[in-house]
């Protein structure tokens, strides 16, 4: 059996960006590792962002605050662009009210910390005028539509990208092992919303894809290749065939898919056994979600109760 040889090396570190060395590797592995590692880095860390914004002076994207310089459509751009830390499994409130000159996300209060406090949000250009908002920041992960959030009163639904990865590149170049050149050398490149430090989103990365591959080899039971030859004859009824359909099969949003797949919902049996009511507790599973997955069942003639 092929053993791990390699060791980690940081080349470079701050908050927001990392380069990483693994070597030597043996060969292919530069390309297998690396690719795995960029796939989760960005889309299964879990990050914080805004969901949610109400104007007090304003009640739709297209709208303008008398005494404010940008637009309400500006401001709400300007606002997905603030990160946070500190936020739970719960949705949290944080609000703002500045009556002069330029706002920056540092005016946020709530339960929830910015880490970006220096980034522009607005600027008040009348004495007598102010901006008033108040937002909800949620956990999630990858991006989330706000044609995908369920419907708040009085608050306008906002685009999230939730991941605290940014980018990742990675290059895979020739190591020499004594007389041996035909290891692999992985160069790493991570930047981060400053959320989360570069390394550690790695670790985070390695961890998820670690608890995945364990599955192929612990308490899973695999069949012996005398069963495997032998020929099955069964017939699988319709029913049968449904059940057994995965859910990313079903033109559902990604949001959803993952976070049904996060519960261990990998089939429309799956969801049929759960049904409705255990469906609607989920994180991640609104009210609109439920409406998608049960269109969906219609379409296949299944009815979820």
């Amino acid at each position: 059996m092929i053993e791990p040889i390699f060791s980690l090396k940081v080349e470079q570190q701050d908050q927001t960006h990392g380069v990483f060395v693994y070597e030597p590797l043996n060969a292919s592995f530069g390309n297998s590792i690396g690719n795995a590692l960029r796939r989760t880095l960005l889309s299964s860390l879990p990050g914080a962002a805004i969901t949610y914004v109400k104007f007090t002076k304003a009640n739709h994207l297209f709208a303008t605050i008398p005494g404010v310089k940008e637009s309400v459509l500006d401001i709400v751009l300007n606002l997905k662009k603030v990160r946070f830390v500190g936020v739970g499994e719960e949705p949290v409130m944080m609000k703002l009210n500045v009556k002069e000159g330029e706002v920056t996300a540092a005016a946020l209060e709530g339960e929830a910390e910015v880490v970006n406090k220096d980034q522009y949000i607005a600027y008040v250009t009348d004495k007598k005028a102010s901006l008033e908002l108040e937002v909800v920041v949620e956990n999630g992960y990858g991006y989330q539509s706000s044609n995908e959030c369920d419907p708040m009163t009085g608050y306008i639904a906002v685009d999230a990208s939730f991941s605290p990865v940014k980018r990742v590149n990675f290059k895979v170049e020739e190591a020499r092992v004594g007389r041996k050149s035909n290891y692999d050398r992985l160069v790493m490149e991570v930047w981060t919303d400053g959320s989360i430090e570069p390394l550690e989103a790695v670790k985070e990365a390695s961890l998820i894809l670690a608890k995945h591959f364990e599955g192929f080899h612990a308490g899973t039971t695999f069949e012996s290749e005398t069963a495997i030859e032998k020929p099955i004859t069964t017939n699988i009824t319709a029913d049968n065939k449904i059940n057994e359909t995965i859910i990313d099969e079903l033109n559902l949003p990604s949001r959803v898919i993952n976070a049904l797949l996060r519960e261990g919902i990998e089939t429309v049996g799956g969801l049929l056994e759960r049904g409705k009511e255990d469906l609607t507790n989920l994180k991640g599973v609104g009210k609109k979600s439920i409406e998608l997955i049960e269109e969906e069942l219609k379409k296949m003639d299944v009815e979820l109760k």
